[in-house]
């Protein structure tokens, strides 16, 4: 293996890790990969970093899963990445490639690859979001996938039953109507390609039910508890954690829109928050009331590592990159909380569906909720509705004046 480049640009690599404050185990760890490549790698039996590190796991007897195993990885792309490219790493939580399996779409023949491509181009030109033409062909990959390990390189050679197993495993539904009609996206697109084949794969596609969707939401004390846990200074949490779970209670906002938020979308004189929301494109202007405010302004101000980037939420872990999710963050809050220690969902969206929830308990018209949480249409109110407990008892009905068996039930 060539290890010349890596020996008169290495000290660079250290010097870079150094400046922006990696910790003395990275710093440990990256020299250890250096000192293998620059030593062992010069063997002949050594042709590539992926056979140092599979001689060096196999030396150590490192296990796949095994924390060893996975931060030797690591660090092994990263000075794979360095000398070969010239990339410097950007953080520990970065995926650098390196011993990845091929990509959904690196597995798909030419056929099927060009079918994807096609989708790419051609699948936004009615004004869909390029998120939504990436989920479908995201899907149709997933689908593409399946038919081509039964045998089919073509459309023309889809049959079925390759089809029906795609969405059936021969005892229940695997795949529903929402992932049904993300597939028949693409191919919708693929007509011009392929044109009757095609159609008759549309033809194949099962007719699924819509599935009633269950959204979770808070209870009215796990909704007390949270926010008393927000409201306690020493509660235990960071006053980053504090600003996104006020986000979350108040304002309902999306996860990729908080991780997103920059200085410039907070108006400091008309306590506002004015973004462009990431799903669907379209501008949000929100109240930031005191309890919001405050705690952005304490974290901003004492807590906030420093940082050119514009971006204000940064990941408390060296080197301070943007923060890219809020399932850890907002899983503390839960647990500083005490709700749900025993299991149970407690993702970013049980807090978005809260607020919707209790705005529609609380008589605000669905129009109102709806652009308050930032949705394009207003029918994406309905299913929170089957929540609202209260007002649908109010449209219940009295069975008392009939009779039942007193072996049913007793009224």
């Amino acid at each position: 293996m060539d290890t010349s480049n890596l020996r008169n640009t290495y000290q660079m690599l250290m010097g870079f890790l150094i400046e922006n404050g990696y910790k003395k185990d990275s710093l440990s760890q990256t020299k250890k990969c250096i000192r293998l490549a620059l030593e062992a790698g010069t063997s002949p039996e050594i042709t590539s970093y992926e056979d140092l590190f599979y001689l060096e796991v196999i030396k150590r007897g490192y296990k796949p899963e095994e924390g060893r195993y996975k931060s030797l990885r690591a660090y092994m792309g990263n000075v794979k990445q360095f000398d070969q490219k010239g990339i410097y790493p950007r953080g520990m939580n970065h995926k650098n490639g390196f011993l990845r399996p091929p990509s959904l779409y690196d597995q798909l023949n030419t056929f099927f690859q060009t079918a994807i491509d096609y989708h790419f181009e051609f699948g936004g030109l009615h004004g869909k979001q390029k998120k939504t033409v990436w989920t479908e062909a995201r899907a149709a990959m997933n689908f593409f996938k399946h038919i081509q390990d039964r045998g089919a390189a073509t459309f023309h050679d889809i049959e079925n039953k390759m089809v029906y197993t795609f969405f059936f495993n021969g005892e229940k539904q695997i795949r529903g109507k929402d992932y049904c009609s993300l597939v028949k996206a693409v191919l919708k697109t693929a007509v011009p390609l392929s044109g009757e084949s095609v159609q008759k794969i549309l033809e194949m596609l099962p007719a699924i039910k819509w599935g009633k969707k269950n959204f979770q939401y808070l209870k009215q004390a796990e909704s007390t508890k949270i926010r008393e846990c927000l409201t306690k200074e020493d509660s235990g949490l960071t006053h980053l954690e504090r600003s996104i779970g006020w986000l979350l209670y108040f304002l309902g906002l999306r996860g990729t829109d908080i991780t997103k938020l920059k200085f410039g979308n907070i108006d400091w004189n008309h306590d506002q928050i004015h973004l462009v929301q990431s799903k669907t494109g379209e501008p949000l202007s929100v109240p930031m009331n005191a309890a919001i405010g405050n705690e952005l302004f304490d974290y901003i101000t004492s807590e906030r590592p420093e940082n050119a980037t514009n971006t204000i939420m940064l990941s408390q872990s060296r080197p301070h990159g943007e923060l890219r999710r809020l399932s850890g963050i907002v899983s503390r809050i839960f647990e500083k909380s005490g709700v749900r220690i025993e299991g149970g969902s407690k993702g970013v969206r049980v807090l978005r569906h809260h607020l919707v929830t209790y705005l529609l308990s609380h008589g605000i018209e669905c129009d109102v909720v709806s652009s308050i949480v930032g949705h394009r249409s207003p029918e994406s109110i309905k299913p929170y509705a089957d929540a609202d407990i209260e007002h649908l008892r109010e449209c219940s009905i009295s069975i008392a004046a009939f009779p039942v068996h007193n072996k049913l039930f007793t009224i």
